[in-house]
């Protein structure tokens, strides 16, 4: 059963996310994230990352937040539009960087 103090902080925490304009907010667990490390793998494999050599710097902090912030619990994540002349789609399929 979720707690209600932290249902409540959650919420908070979303609202002032969209009152500060962002489209979108989200709040997850820290954790290894093993897709997005194999996605990582793969992508720098691939040389996708061009130019950008510090892509492969920090592999484990970019797929384990908690590498970055030892004590970290969660993860909030927020969605701007870089681009506001362009409507954001209606289905969530966002294109995220």
């Amino acid at each position: 059963m979720e707690n209600p103090d932290l249902k409540y902080l959650s919420d908070q925490i979303k609202a002032k996310a969209i009152e500060l304009g962002f489209y979108a907010c989200g709040i997850s667990k820290a954790t290894f994230l093993p897709e997005d490390a194999n996605r990582l793998t793969k992508w720098l494999q691939d040389g996708k990352h061009a130019e950008m050599n510090y892509m492969e710097n920090y592999f484990r902090k970019r797929t384990d937040p908690r590498k970055l912030l030892d004590k970290a619990k969660s993860v909030i994540s927020v969605l701007f539009n870089y681009f506001p002349e362009k409507q954001l789609p209606k289905d969530n399929n966002y294109k995220i960087s």
